[in-house]
């Protein structure tokens, strides 16, 4: 914008940067997109911008980007190559976005089978048994992301997709062993207990 450099970074675990003339402005986590509000010196004076991030219906992601409240770039496509590749994926994530659970968790089950090996797949699934209150395979699909070299387990704290799957009493020591090993008859005790 102008003299400003202003620049967009994500990755497939959900982290997003903005940068002005390459120095930091606003660190988000999002999937589904977010809100990134900054200021820049313009003129001896403070500039209020917003750039917003978000996935659209095909899965894609854009960038609109607000000047003072004003558009000065609306639907800018940005890419990152590992969403790109599957498009099962690509279809279950978009659909999962609109809670369309059964149709996101068949695609993503597509996606799995077409690429055994990306960590991200099984999270996703995660996400929908979690929405779902299917404590088992939500625990098997976060064991499944792990084996397969989720680089970060502390986005599994971070998505509120699958705050039901924390919630439960089992949750810590499935966590502090890795995500290997969970005693869900911890849970049916837990249950009995508080009725």
């Amino acid at each position: 914008m102008g003299k400003n450099l202003i620049e967009f970074y994500n990755d497939v675990w959900g982290r997003e940067i903005v940068t002005v003339n390459g120095q930091e402005v606003s660190k988000k986590f999002s999937f589904f997109g977010a809100h990134h509000f900054f200021t820049i010196a313009e003129g001896g004076k403070d500039v209020r911008y917003l750039l917003i991030s978000k996935m659209v219906n095909n899965g894609s992601i854009m960038v609109d980007v607000f000047r003072e409240g004003i558009p000065v770039a609306l639907n800018l496509p940005v890419s990152y190559s590992l969403q790109n590749e599957n498009t099962y994926k690509k279809q279950g994530l978009a659909l999962l976005k609109e809670y369309k659970l059964d149709q996101a968790l068949y695609l993503l089950q597509k996606a799995e089978s077409a690429d055994g090996y990306d960590a991200e797949i099984p999270l996703y699934m995660a996400c929908i048994y979690s929405i779902k209150e299917d404590i088992e395979n939500g625990y098997k699909c976060l064991k499944r992301a792990c084996e397969k070299g989720l680089p970060d387990h502390s986005i599994i704290d971070k998505l509120d997709f699958l705050a039901y799957l924390r919630l439960q009493p089992s949750f810590e020591g499935f966590k502090a062993s890795g995500f290997i090993e969970y005693n869900l008859n911890r849970d049916v005790s837990e249950t009995q207990k508080a009725e």
